[in-house]
C-alpha cells in the first residue's frame, strides 16, 4: 500500500517527531574489510529501527589516519558528532579540547551511560581518575595465544602453553618435527612488549603508566623486561619464533590462518581471518607468564567511541541514542562473533556464555581474551596513559629492529628506546604543561 505523506506526518507524529526534526550525524570509524563489514551492518540496523534520525557512518581508513583526519577536520570545523579513536590516542584526546565527555555529553540529552556497566578493566582504561568516562568503549581486543590443534597433537601437545618454558619448549619440539615456522609474531610493540608488562605487572613507566600525572617517564630499562626482550631475541635468532617479514604472505594472521605457522601471539581479533580462511582448527588460550610468577590481566587494544565538540543538541541526542544501541548486548555479541572483539560489559559477558555453546569454535578467543581481562591486576597491567605513545611504539620497534639485526646489543637497545621516549614525555608534558590529566 502506498503510503500518503499525510500518513507519513501522522506516523511521525505519534512517534513523537516531525519531518523537520530528523538529524543525521556522522560517525567516522578506523576499519577495513571484515570489521567494517560488521560496523556497516550496525548501522544499517540502527537507521532501520530509527524512523526520523540517522547515522552515517564512514570509514577513515586505519586508526591512524582515522585520529588524522579528526584533527584536520576539527580545526576546519568540519568534524564529526562521533569518532572512533584507537586506544594509544586516549591522553591525547582528554586533552585535546575538542571531546566532549562522554558521560556529560549523554547525560544533558537524558541517556547517561552508567560506567559501572563495563568490565573492570574496561572502565578503567577510558575513565578519568575519579570513575567518569571520556569515551565509550567499541572494538575491544586483547591478546592470546592461537596453537594448530593438528600441529600440536603431532609433537604430543594437546593444549597451549601457559608458560614461557612451555612455549619454548613446544616451539622447540615443533621445529625438531620439522615444522619451518613454529611461531610468528609481527614484533609489535602492543603484543610483544606492552602485554607482557602487563601480564608481569611491571611497570612501563612510572606513575602507574602515565596515569597519574604528566610527569610520568619511562622506566622499563634494565628491569624485568630486559629477561623477557633477551628471551624473544633468542628464540627469533633459534628461528621458533619467526618473523612475519620471513613468511609466505608477510600477514601474521594469515601466516597462521592458512597453516604456515603453527602458532601464533596474536589479538582476539585475528579470529575473523582464521575462521574465514578455515583450513585450521584452533586451540585458543591466555597469554603465558613466566613459571612461578604471579599472572595479572592483560590490557586491552582497540578502540573507543569520542563525542566531538561543536555539534548541536539535536545531534548529541541521535549520537546518544547510536550509542546506546552499540551498547545492547544482543548487538555487542553479534559483533564479537563476526570479528573477535570482545563484548565488554558485564550484561553481554553474561548473555554470552549463557546462550552460546563454548565448543563453538569462533568463541574459543573471546572466551580466553574475557578470562584474561577479568584475571586480577594491579597499578601496571590498567595500560598505559602516556603522551605521543603512537610515536613513541615507532621508537621501540626501531630500535629493537636494531638489536635482532645485530646492529647493537639488546640492553643497549632498551635503553636508547627509553631514552628516546622520554624526551617525548618531556614535550608532551611541556605542551600541555597548564593542564592534567582527568
Amino acid at each position: 500500500m502506498m503510503r500518503t505523506p499525510g500518513l507519513v506526518a501522522a506516523l511521525l507524529f505519534v512517534l513523537g517527531a516531525s519531518p523537520s526534526m530528523a538529524t543525521t550525524i556522522q560517525f567516522w570509524y578506523g576499519h577495513t574489510g571484515t570489521v567494517a563489514a560488521a560496523i556497516q551492518t550496525m548501522c544499517d540496523e540502527f537507521n532501520a529501527s530509527s524512523p526520523v534520525d540517522k547515522v552515517q557512518c564512514v570509514s577513515q581508513g586505519a586508526y591512524e589516519q582515522t585520529m588524522r583526519k579528526t584533527v584536520a577536520a576539527y580545526r576546519a570545523g568540519r568534524q564529526p558528532a562521533l569518532v572512533e579513536i584507537y586506544d594509544v590516542g586516549t591522553a591525547d584526546m582528554m586533552l585535546s579540547d575538542a571531546i566532549y565527555p562522554m558521560d556529560e555529553m549523554t547525560a544533558i540529552v537524558g541517556k547517561r551511560i552508567d560506567a559501572s556497566i563495563y568490565a573492570d578493566v574496561v572502565r578503567r582504561y577510558y575513565a578519568s581518575s575519579d570513575g567518569r568516562l571520556y569515551s565509550q568503549p567499541f572494538g575491544v581486543s586483547t591478546l592470546v595465544l592461537y596453537a594448530n590443534t593438528a600441529r600440536l597433537a603431532e609433537v604430543g601437545v594437546t593444549s597451549t602453553p601457559s608458560t614461557w618454558e612451555a612455549f619454548e619448549d613446544t616451539a622447540r619440539k615443533l621445529q625438531a618435527a620439522g615444522a619451518s615456522c613454529p611461531a610468528v609474531s609481527d614484533f609489535s610493540p602492543w603484543k610483544l612488549f606492552e602485554q607482557p608488562a602487563a601480564v608481569q605487572g611491571v611497570p612501563l613507566a612510572s606513575g602507574a603508566n602515565g596515569r597519574q600525572g604528566l610527569s610520568a617517564r619511562y622506566v622499563f630499562a634494565g628491569g624485568p623486561m630486559n629477561r623477557w626482550m633477551h628471551d624473544v631475541l633468542r628464540w627469533r635468532k633459534a628461528g621458533l619464533l619467526r618473523d612475519v617479514a620471513d613468511t609466505r604472505t608477510g600477514s601474521q594472521t594469515i601466516a597462521f590462518a592458512d597453516g604456515e605457522c603453527a602458532m601464533s601471539i596474536d589479538s582476539t581479533g585475528a579470529m575473523g581471518v582464521v575462521m574465514s580462511i578455515a583450513k585450521v582448527r584452533p586451540l585458543v588460550g591466555m597469554m603465558p607468564v613466566y613459571a612461578g610468577a604471579a599472572r595479572y590481566h592483560t590490557v586491552i587494544g582497540g578502540s573507543s567511541i569520542w563525542a566531538m565538540k561543536g555539534q548541536d543538541l539535536a545531534s548529541y541526542r541521535v549520537a546518544a541514542a547510536f550509542l546506546a544501541f552499540l551498547r545492547e548486548p544482543r548487538n555487542q555479541i553479534a559483533f564479537a562473533l563476526k570479528t573477535g572483539y570482545l563484548p565488554i560489559t558485564r550484561a553481554a559477558q553474561a548473555m554470552l556464555f549463557a546462550t552460546s555453546d563454548q565448543r563453538d569454535i569462533g568463541l574459543l578467543p573471546i572466551t580466553a581474551g574475557v578470562m584474561s581481562l577479568n584475571a586480577p591486576g594491579n597499578e601496571n597491567s590498567l595500560g598505559e596513559r602516556l603522551g605521543f605513545f603512537s610515536q613513541f611504539r615507532s621508537i621501540w620497534f626501531e630500535e629493537v629492529q636494531h638489536a635482532f639485526h645485530g646492529d647493537k646489543p639488546m640492553d643497549d637497545a632498551l635503553l636508547d628506546a627509553q631514552t628516546r621516549g622520554n624526551a617525548l614525555l618531556e614535550r608532551f608534558e611541556a605542551t600541555y604543561r597548564d593542564m592534567r590529566l582527568p
